[in-house]
């Protein structure tokens, strides 16, 4: 088997190897992964990471070698998620863009028995819904991205209408008609909850400065490194699980049936084949990889 790898090294790679270097526990033969935000921000420099590095944070991947413990994983189908006591995956550790990639077996999420592309996403759309959950009304999203867009829609599906506040480009969330402050003094100064999902430092700094608000929650996605806040706030940070109440579970299928709605499916039957596709374009795609 020879392998091939979408590496960031300072400008994007694909290294082939002849044979298969496994590195961690797991090794997976990749069905779907979802290029978006994350692999757009490293590629234009504006996350920083320490390459090489495979990029490739979500997807789905069939489980062909376990060495040690939880062999019977082995032939199954899981959806991968980014969070781990290890590093985000694609970021921090080797992701999951090539025909055959290995991770530590924390990584591995739910298993399927039909896998669906849209199902390569889940473990964010799971993600958005448990910060949803916790958030208290009223609701101020930070960032347009996919993230943001995400928990908005399981806010509402939840009985809750959030705003958000986005420097950036908006025109993700935009077309599902949220009400959306482009500059911080439009913005009405109480918030139940703020949210940050972006990496855009500077609007987190003037959200969290210049607003009261009684819950801080931070995505991971955002790479907060810190944050100044006001002596009389409190800090609250979301706790990242893969469980999902019967409650959750809807809006996370409602979710997913509107996100299938906005993301193309890329076929390739070479990793070589995407070079072109990327950085890509908001709100990203699913590669399907033959």
């Amino acid at each position: 088997m020879r392998q091939k790898m979408a590496v960031f090294t300072g400008r994007l790679e694909i290294i082939e190897y002849p044979g298969v270097v496994v590195r961690e526990p797991v090794l997976l033969k990749p069905i779907y992964v979802y290029i978006g935000e994350l692999e757009r921000s490293i590629i234009e420099g504006l996350l920083p990471v320490k390459p090489p590095v495979v990029l490739g944070s979500f997807g789905v991947a069939r489980v062909i070698e376990v060495s040690g413990s939880n062999t019977e994983y082995t032939g199954r189908v899981f959806t991968v998620k980014p969070f781990s006591d290890h590093g985000i995956l694609g970021v921090e550790v080797d992701g999951l863009l090539a025909n055959y990639t290995s991770i530590h077996p924390s990584y591995l999420d739910d298993v399927l028995l039909d896998p669906k592309p849209i199902d390569s996403i889940k473990p964010l759309i799971k993600h958005s819904t448990s910060i949803a959950m916790e958030s208290l009304e009223p609701v101020l999203i930070e960032g347009c991205g996919l993230t943001g867009l995400l928990t908005g829609l399981a806010l509402r599906y939840s009985g809750v209408e959030p705003a958000y506040y986005c420097e950036q480009s908006s025109k993700l969330v935009l077309q599902y008609g949220f009400t959306i402050y482009k500059h911080i003094g439009d913005v009405v100064e109480k918030w139940g909850s703020i949210v940050l999902t972006s990496i855009n430092q500077a609007s987190k700094y003037k959200l969290t400065t210049r607003l009261d608000y009684k819950k801080l929650i931070i995505s991971p996605l955002s790479f907060t490194q810190c944050i100044p806040l006001k002596k009389r706030e409190s800090l609250y940070s979301i706790n990242i699980s893969s469980r999902v109440s019967s409650e959750e579970s809807s809006i996370v299928n409602k979710v997913s049936s509107d996100l299938a709605k906005i993301i193309r499916v890329v076929e390739v039957e070479d990793l070589k084949n995407i070079m072109g596709l990327l950085p890509p374009r908001s709100p990203g795609f699913i590669l399907s990889l033959k």
